[in-house]
C-alpha cells in the first residue's frame, strides 16, 4: 500500500454537522421552516415563509416569525 492509501485509510471521517433554528409564528401557531447553518432558509411546506423586506412571514397568516427550538442535526431527515 502506498502512503496515500494509508493516509486516507486511517484519517477519520468528519460528520456532517447542521446547525438549526426553527421559526415558528406566534398567531398560529405554525412552524414554517428551518433556518439551517444561519443562512439557509427551509421552508416546511412550500410557500410557508415568505421574507418581506427582508424579515421572515408566515406564509399562512403573514404574521411575523420568531425563533422556536434549535439543534445540531446529522441530517436534514433529523432537523426538528
Amino acid at each position: 500500500m502506498s502512503l496515500m492509501m494509508v493516509q486516507a485509510v486511517e484519517e477519520p471521517r468528519q460528520k456532517v454537522r447542521i446547525a438549526w433554528l426553527e421559526l415558528s409564528c406566534l398567531p398560529c401557531g405554525e412552524v414554517a421552516g428551518y433556518i439551517e447553518d444561519g443562512r439557509l432558509v427551509r421552508p416546511v411546506y412550500p410557500g410557508g415563509i415568505r421574507l418581506e423586506r427582508g424579515r421572515p412571514r408566515c406564509g399562512r397568516c403573514n404574521a411575523l416569525l420568531f425563533s422556536g427550538e434549535r439543534g445540531v442535526a446529522t441530517s436534514r431527515e433529523s432537523i426538528g
